[in-house]
């Protein structure tokens, strides 16, 4: 690759060789999901500003520093339960005097959460006094020297760490800061995405399609898996199939966001048949990696750099885009917030039926999980865009083996995408 002018690589095939900048030129065969991320985290900055936000609107947001707690819990020695204030060594002779009774000035009745106040440094449960009466009590037993006293700073010290950096808050989390004193935390703001569908056969939603169209729906997939990722995002205007469209779609939304995703457009033949996505971004920036080992829509799936802002090309049609949203959103989020995002445990579960694995390692279909004495079984489900793969499905198969035959009763790894008594329940509404 010879340079770089306005933001635009300029490059004959021919220069390759030995070039520092990797971009999809160089890829001999289609990169695995790690493969391609690390190409574009090495290329691509994922900054973000800091804001400080009220306790109020902070769930879910994640923390861009450590907080620490304005004041100690409790402030002062307290009573941690109902009972009489005592001085230990007063109360320890007159014990051994043989007297059980104190006079009115030798104790203090109070309640759970009192202050503790000299010179008393002892509370006896009010199970320990047998009787209180006439300004007096009579005292069963002496518990060890200061018990029943919580000690400031017992729950959290001033100046403590309450949430370290790269958290997402949860509501304990918002209850421990209030119980500190922290009204304000500072935390990333959202990464804020802005989202283009391409192609001249996409109609509006609400619109009933006419031969040859179908509704632009994988706009709504992508922003809710950013959404639940902890990010904005909204959809542009759905850009005409041609370069110059799509440049001047990109170049309207770039300005406003984080990072760009284009959907649709990306077939790797091109104009040849209609598909310019992958010339807009290599006119406006680069293309660092097209083309994943796994399905599907892998082989269309595009990751690129415009203006220094990460791009993602997305194939259209809503199976593939929903496989490669799932797999390579969350990592970008990831890599923009400093924490994990978008996480489901993994099962091991044995196949119901024989499967016939992909030709390459690494294709994720959607499956149903059904719940026997023996454990999980795993039902193949119709892929493609139909209710089976986008409602039906519990959860997605991990391919380990590359094309063979998958033998019924063989163990294979699945990712749950609901909770476990979600898909317990849904399989047995299914029998």
């Amino acid at each position: 690759m010879e340079n770089h002018q306005q933001d635009k690589i300029i490059c004959s095939s021919a220069t390759c060789t030995g070039c520092a900048t990797r971009c999809h030129r160089q890829q001999k065969a289609p990169l695995s999901r790690d493969e391609a991320l690390t190409i574009l985290f090495e290329r691509v900055r994922f900054d973000l500003a800091k804001e400080f936000v009220p306790l109020s609107q902070a769930l879910g947001r994640v923390t861009a520093e450590p907080t620490y707690a304005a004041f100690s819990v409790p402030p002062a020695d307290t009573a941690q339960h109902d009972g009489i204030m005592v001085n230990w060594e007063e109360v320890k002779e007159l014990l051994a005097g043989g007297c059980r009774v104190l006079s009115e000035n030798q104790f203090r009745l109070r309640v759970m959460g009192s202050v503790l106040e000299e010179p008393f440094d002892t509370v006896i449960p009010l199970e320990q006094v047998s009787h209180l009466a006439d300004g007096r009590a009579e005292i069963r037993a002496l518990p060890y020297q200061g018990q029943g006293i919580g000690r400031a700073g017992a729950s959290i010290r001033e100046g403590e760490r309450v949430v370290p950096a790269n958290y997402r808050l949860t509501p304990a989390n918002l209850a421990i800061l209030r119980f500190a004193g922290v009204e304000r935390v500072p935390v990333w703001k959202k990464p804020k995405a802005a989202v283009i569908p391409v192609g001249g056969d996409l109609v509006g939603p609400g619109c009933r399609p006419g031969p040859g169209q179908v509704v632009e729906a994988d706009s709504i997939l992508v922003e809710g898996i950013l959404r639940e990722c902890g990010g904005e995002a909204w959809t542009e205007p759905v850009a005409g199939d041609s370069e110059e469209l799509i440049c001047q779609a990109i170049l309207r939304a770039l300005p406003h966001c984080d990072f760009l995703i284009l959907i649709g457009g990306l077939g790797r033949s091109g104009a040849k048949y209609g598909d310019y996505t992958a010339q807009a971004v290599e006119k406006l920036g680069r293309i660092l990696a097209q083309g994943m080992g796994f399905g599907p829509g892998g082989k269309a799936m595009l990751l690129g750099e415009i203006q220094e802002k990460c791009v993602v090309g997305i194939p259209a049609p809503p199976h593939a885009a929903l496989t490669q949203s799932e797999q390579y959103l969350p990592a970008i989020m990831e890599r923009f917030l400093h924490c994990p995002c978008y996480e489901r445990p993994e099962i091991k579960a044995r196949l119901h039926t024989d499967y016939q694995s992909g030709v390459r390692s690494g294709y994720h279909p959607h499956v149903a999980l059904s719940w026997t004495e023996e454990g999980y079984e795993i039902v193949p489900v119709r892929m493609g865009d139909t209710v089976d793969c986008f409602v039906n499905a519990t959860g997605i198969l991990i391919e380990e083996a590359e094309d063979r035959l998958m033998k019924k009763g063989e163990p294979a790894t699945v990712q749950l995408l609901w909770g476990e008594k979600t898909v317990r329940r849904r399989s047995r509404q299914s029998d």
